[in-house]
């Protein structure tokens, strides 16, 4: 019996070592930030050329940044971008990290906007909140008998690292309550 639980645990401990997330290290970030700067600094190129010149361009733009393949990445001097001193390069990260998440929360579908709060209310179908709404980040169900359903809209909005939250409960596929993630507290 302990054999087979001690097999049991083995298994399920590799298997949660194989499908772990891979993590993302700060050379990677590095050089992620270093292509988006270079990106940036095309554009900008640019838009100074067509505002100087005050007409639009006839052909478009040459590629100012080739694709970089996997085994051939270019060495951009990142000197420029990226803080000197330790403290400041981690927190200059965290920042940056901060803006990702920001900016994949408020991608996340229509939640975000307030405006889209507005139309929800009590005794509409889940299929209306969706389409209203759009997918929520978490569906669970309730041990409440009141509630048999519960929709999580998450994530961090204004990057202050608090993640607002917006719930939808359902009963009898009908809204029986839902908190805006915008309302005052």
């Amino acid at each position: 019996m302990k054999n087979k639980l001690f097999a049991i645990a083995v298994i399920f401990s590799i298997t949660k070592v194989l499908t772990a997330q891979k993590t993302v290290s700060n050379a990677d970030l590095s050089q992620k930030l270093d292509l988006i700067l270079l990106k940036v600094d095309s554009l900008e190129k640019r838009v100074n050329t067509i505002e100087g010149k005050g007409t639009k361009p006839t052909s478009p733009p040459p590629q100012s940044v080739p694709p970089i393949q996997s085994k051939q990445r270019e060495q951009v001097d990142s000197s420029k971008a990226l803080p000197k001193n330790a403290k400041e390069k981690k927190s200059f990260f965290q920042k940056i990290k901060k803006e990702l998440k920001v900016d994949q929360a408020q991608a996340a579908g229509p939640w975000t906007n307030p405006e889209s709060w507005r139309p929800i209310r009590k005794n509409i179908s889940s299929f209306q909140v969706r389409s209203t709404l759009g997918n929520p980040t978490q569906i669970k169900h309730s041990l409440n008998p009141r509630i048999e359903q519960v929709y999580r809209y998450e994530g961090d909005l204004d990057g202050d690292g608090v993640e607002e939250e917006g719930v939808v409960n359902f009963h009898r596929d009908r809204v029986v309550s839902f908190v805006s993630p915008f309302h005052e507290k």
